[in-house]
């Protein structure tokens, strides 16, 4: 992808500004691009996309980076920043995504949160951005990971900082190595997110839809709105859609698309008429 000029911080970590108008994050011989993923809602018999999720995807040269391993590898003492960045990134790059259709889940990583005066000139910045790019505070879901790592209090306290903000708040990957639904309860969020592989296996059988179908419905009577992610094939998402979640999301249904992306048939497509400028309520 060509580049054309730098912007932001100087050095070895700073954005580049591509010939298209978005934006990529440089952190020394890394360059992370943005991808968005519609999130599917489930209205009676139809799945609408309601919202996008940012995905940050890592390049050293032409070599892609799995997300993960690249975002472990980093220091804690620079993750906070390099965290940022790749926000203010996804952001900027949001953008491009339809006018009207700007609703975001952003990822926080739980081991980057630490005291209040670390945070809070990040949330200032963060929501500059969100002005920049036309996208209300109500249309931003702020998604941690489960991690054994994070610090409960400090958690805790940036959670109630994005809230008050008008942020949502979600909890991705419920149900991999670190489930804990105790954390689940302190940080009463608005979403929990299903992760896929568990999703995946509980859909191949009866008994594991069963189940999937309670985890839904007691989140439900909590007040919490579900995402099942990972879905692969159109049988995982009838069988998804049926267990009450809110939300459904995977290629199945539409895979991640490089910033700036073209979504505007998407949306029509699923609205069975032409897109005219809002997306379905996110209830």
């Amino acid at each position: 992808m060509t580049t054309k000029q730098n912007d932001g911080t100087a050095g070895a970590r700073r954005t580049v500004r591509n010939e298209d108008g978005t934006l990529n994050a440089v952190d020394g011989m890394v360059l992370v691009r943005s991808a968005f993923q519609p999130v599917f809602r489930c209205h009676g018999e139809r799945i609408v996309p309601v919202a996008f999720e940012a995905l940050a995807r890592p390049f050293r040269g032409d070599t892609p980076l799995l997300p993960d391993s690249y975002f472990s590898q980093i220091a804690p003492a620079d993750l906070r920043s390099v965290e940022a960045l790749v926000r203010h990134v996804h952001v900027q790059n949001a953008r491009f995504l339809p006018h009207g259709a700007r609703r975001l889940f952003l990822n926080f990583h739980p081991a980057a949160i630490d005291a209040p005066a670390t945070f809070e000139p990040a949330l200032a910045a963060l929501g500059e951005d969100l002005r920049q790019a036309d996208i209300s505070p109500r249309d931003l879901v702020c998604e941690f990971t489960e991690h054994e790592a994070t610090a409960p209090d400090a958690l805790r306290h940036f959670v109630y900082a994005l809230r008050a903000r008008g942020f949502l708040i979600a909890v991705d990957d419920f149900g991999a190595a670190f489930s804990d639904p105790d954390r689940i309860a302190r940080l009463t969020p608005d979403i929990v997110k299903l992760d896929g592989a568990l999703a995946r296996r509980h859909l191949d059988s009866e008994d594991g839809f069963n189940e999937l179908s309670r985890i839904v419905d007691t989140f439900r009577r909590q007040g919490i709105r579900c995402v099942i992610e990972g879905l692969e094939t159109m049988r995982q998402v009838d069988l998804a859609r049926r267990t009450g979640a809110h939300f459904l999301q995977g290629f199945a249904l539409a895979p991640p698309q490089a910033a700036p992306g073209d979504f505007t048939a998407l949306i029509a497509a699923s609205r069975n008429e032409p897109y005219t400028g809002r997306i379905a309520a996110w209830n």
